[in-house]
C-alpha cells in the first residue's frame, strides 16, 4: 500500500482567545488525485490551506507532504518545501500587476531551485517554459506575454495565474475557488485545460469550492465541514 502524497491526522487549530475552528481526524490526498473539496465561506477552509502549506501550524496533530511532517520543520524550511513542491492558484490569482506575464509564470521558480531545475530539463530556459505552458493554458499570442498582468483580462489572469502555480512540476496543486469568476463554457474550459496539465505533469490536484456541480468531474469529493468536527456536517 502507498503512502498518501498529503496526509492529515488529529489536525486541531484554533486561532487566539478563539474557539476551536478545526478538528479534522483524518483526512489524504494520493500522489496523482484530483480531489473536490466544498469549502464555503466561514468554514475554515482559507485557514487549512494554510496549515496544510505549513504557513500556520496546529496545535495538535500532524500533517506530513511526501512524507515529511511539516512539524518538524523550522518555518524558514517550511517556506522552502512549500516552495518547493507546492504549486497554489488562488481566487483572486494575486499577479503582481507591475510584472510581465512572463515574470509573473517564472517567479515561483525565483525561489525554488528545484522548480528551476525541473522547468529546465524540458525546456532551454525559464521563459521558454512559461511560453509552453501559456501555449498549453490556451495563452498562445507571444505579444500579450510582455505585457503587465495588470493590462490582461480576468479570463487571460486565471490562466496565467495556472502557469505560475504548474512551472516546474510541483507534486500538490492547490486551487482556491479559481472559477468563481468565470462563466459556465469558460470554466468548463479551464477546468479541462488544469485537469491535463495536472495529468501530464503527474500533480495532485486539491481543488476547493463552494460550487458542488463541480465536484463529479473530480476522482474523488469531499465536504469539509464533514470532515471537520468542530463544525456542524453537511450534505455536499
Amino acid at each position: 500500500m502507498t503512502t498518501p502524497l498529503l496526509q492529515v491526522s488529529d489536525l486541531q487549530f484554533a486561532w487566539p482567545s478563539q474557539p476551536l475552528l478545526l478538528d479534522i481526524p483524518a483526512f489524504s490526498l494520493e500522489t496523482g488525485e484530483r480531489l473536490f473539496l466544498k469549502g464555503p465561506s466561514g468554514s475554515g477552509k482559507t485557514t487549512l490551506l494554510g496549515l496544510l502549506g505549513g504557513v500556520h501550524q496546529p496545535q495538535q496533530g500532524a500533517i506530513s507532504l511526501l512524507g515529511q511532517s511539516l512539524r518538524q520543520l523550522s518555518s524558514l524550511r517550511r517556506d522552502r518545501f512549500r516552495a518547493d513542491h507546492t504549486g497554489y492558484l488562488f481566487q483572486q490569482f494575486n499577479l503582481l500587476p507591475y510584472l510581465s506575464v512572463l515574470d509573473n509564470v517564472t517567479l515561483p521558480c525565483r525561489f525554488s531551485a528545484l522548480r528551476r531545475e525541473r522547468a529546465l530539463r524540458q525546456q532551454p530556459d525559464l521563459n521558454s517554459a512559461a511560453e509552453h505552458l501559456l501555449r498549453e493554458l490556451g495563452l498562445s499570442d507571444a505579444t500579450l506575454h510582455q505585457r503587465s498582468a495588470g493590462a490582461l483580462s480576468i479570463g487571460q489572469q486565471q490562466r496565467v495565474a495556472a502557469a505560475r502555480a504548474l512551472i516546474g512540476s510541483p507534486e500538490l496543486v492547490i486551487a482556491d475557488e479559481p472559477t468563481s469568476a468565470l462563466d459556465a463554457d469558460s470554466r468548463d474550459a479551464f477546468l479541462k485545460l488544469l485537469f491535463d496539465e495536472c495529468e501530464q505533469m503527474g500533480s495532485s490536484l486539491l481543488f476547493v469550492s463552494h460550487d458542488t456541480s463541480l465536484a463529479t468531474r473530480f476522482d474523488r469529493a469531499l465536504s469539509l465541514a464533514e470532515l471537520n468536527r468542530a463544525s456542524k456536517p453537511e450534505t455536499l
